[in-house]
């Protein structure tokens, strides 16, 4: 065995040099020294820095801020956006300051966490930015299996103070980066086949309105707040905190299945959907040239027994080599050939497992634990490359995803979008938000592309947005909308026939306007 993965190293390390030179394995392979800055606009914005003498003469009562005007980006990098300045509040009467401050001025407020959020969800031109990750205090009710999370908390803190307990968070992205307000503003979904999406999880939520009231939201008391508030892109109001349902670290094997994606609905019908012995499920679709969006495989996490404790968090592992592969896959077909051959052939054997053991049909058992599976920060993914990495993600009925990735494959390749990644999940019926992206059990489809910082690439993916949006719709589906403002009100309106009741609801519980983002702004202001 140890033979065996010293030759796909090897090997893989002579076909890296040979496909992209010496100098850009360093380039592709090393973390960047500091946060990538763009000032690159798309699509083009006139808007200038806000003028001085507004900032230098506000009313009282004045509030500390971060900074006073100049810039604010998201993840994106697409997305310079003017503001009147930022607040990091800690307090809940630093927030409740801040939004009096806004009000007292004529000014709007856009509440924020780590900003992954790529269409100006956390931005508006002028505006307050309310940056809450100092925001972030944690109680543990270990009893109950309940965490009360302020919204500024990310993911990883909450798992590190979950994994010694013996818990375990029960639904949130596949990356631990977010803040847990962000999540619950977009309704998140990861890799827990069940509830899939976060909204199930949450037991209750305090929320401050723009008035500054402070306001106790659940499933049955305050319902309409809470429906909104769920999947709302913080329109209603500065969610403070959360209470969630945490569940128990468990021991999986791991293991990955390839098949065609014509094969997959009724092979995860007949293994994965509704059994209980699944803990984690996701699927990637290759993007290899010779096995383009057609052949997938699916990780599958089965509950198994283990008499010892299990082992402590761990930190990742291989960055580079990760960074490295997946920078050399945006160069073209040998750099796709040569990331998903190594997923393939090499990556088993380098998956950090607690422990191998042997099953009984004689192959090796790789055993991971809930938290070790759960717990990534895909660190490799920042570089020092002048290019963007965009998310879109589109949730397709069960029967329908062939259809779906045969629409997927032909936008794709006819528009020449620079697709990285398609991973699959899976989001069950939603039932109660005011803005479902689930009408029924559904796969959900999260895309990775990568654009260059000019016109042309960003205009490809324009194009490419819209025509996923519509082969989505014609397969029954919706398009996700923490992403990219690219979609027109017509499609908006058929992947969410509830919008305008939505942002009716907004000008109920917010009545004075005071929270605001582009994506307001554009479609329902």
């Amino acid at each position: 065995m140890r033979r065996r993965n010293a030759l796909l190293a090897i090997g893989g390390t002579i076909a890296a040099v040979a496909i992209a030179g010496v100098k850009e394995v360093f380039d592709y392979a090393v973390a960047p020294a500091s946060d990538k800055q763009s000032d690159f606009l798309f699509p083009a914005d006139s808007a200038q820095e806000i003028p001085a003498s507004l900032i230098a003469n506000p009313k009282p009562p004045a509030i500390t801020f971060q900074k006073l005007g100049g810039f604010v980006n998201d993840a994106s990098h697409l997305n310079q956006t003017a503001v009147y300045g930022v607040v990091r509040p800690k307090t809940e009467t630093e927030i409740a300051d801040a939004l009096a401050f806004a009000r007292d001025n004529g000014l709007k407020i856009t509440a924020a966490g780590q900003q992954h959020s790529m269409g100006g969800q956390t931005l508006t031109h002028g505006g307050i930015i309310l940056d809450l990750r100092d925001f972030n205090q944690i109680r543990l009710d270990k009893g109950r299996k309940v965490v009360n999370v302020q919204s500024g908390v990310r993911w990883w803190q909450l798992q590190k103070l979950l994994d010694p307990e013996g818990l375990s968070v029960k639904s949130m992205q596949s990356i631990n980066i977010f803040s847990v307000g962000g999540t619950l503003s977009v309704n998140a979904h990861g890799i827990d086949p069940m509830p899939g999406p976060i909204a199930p999880t949450v037991r209750s939520m305090r929320v401050m309105l723009s008035s500054g009231e402070i306001v106790t939201a659940t499933p049955e008391q305050n319902t309409e707040l809470f429906r909104h508030v769920l999947g709302g892109y913080g329109l209603f109001g500065v969610i403070l905190d959360a209470d969630l349902n945490v569940v128990a670290n468990e021991m999986y094997a791991r293991k990955a299945d390839y098949l065609a994606h014509t094969d997959f609905p009724a092979y995860y019908q007949k293994n994965i959907e509704g059994n209980p012995q699944i803990g984690l499920v996701f699927a990637r679709l290759s993007v290899a040239p010779h096995a383009y969006l057609s052949e997938t495989v699916i990780h599958t996490y089965e509950k198994t027994a283990y008499d010892a404790p299990l082992p402590a968090l761990q930190p990742p592992q291989h960055d580079r080599i990760n960074r490295f592969v997946i920078n050399l896959s945006k160069t073209g077909s040998a750099g796709r050939w040569f990331r998903w051959f190594l997923e393939k052939h090499a990556e088993p054997h380098l998956h950090a497992c607690l422990a191998r053991n042997q099953a009984m049909n004689g192959k090796e058992v790789c055993l991971v634990s809930r938290n070790e599976e759960m717990y990534d920060d895909m660190a490799y993914l920042h570089n020092r490359l002048r290019d963007t990495d965009i998310l879109q993600e589109y949730f397709i009925p069960f029967d329908k995803m062939p259809d779906f990735v045969d629409g997927l494959r032909e936008v794709v390749q006819r528009n020449a979008a620079n697709l990285l990644n398609v991973t699959i999940r899976t989001v069950h019926k939603d039932t109660i938000t005011a803005l479902p992206y689930a009408k029924q059990d559904m796969f959900g489809f999260v895309l990775y592309f990568n654009v260059r910082f000019d016109d042309r690439d960003n205009e490809i993916l324009e194009k490419t947005t819209s025509d996923l949006i519509d082969v989505a719709h014609r397969s029954g589906g919706t398009h996700y909308l923490p992403y990219q403002l690219f979609y027109t009100r017509e499609q908006l309106k058929k992947s969410y026939p509830g919008i305008d009741d939505f942002f009716a609801a907004k000008k109920r519980l917010d009545p004075i306007g005071l929270f605001t983002n582009k994506f307001y702004e554009k479609y329902g202001a």
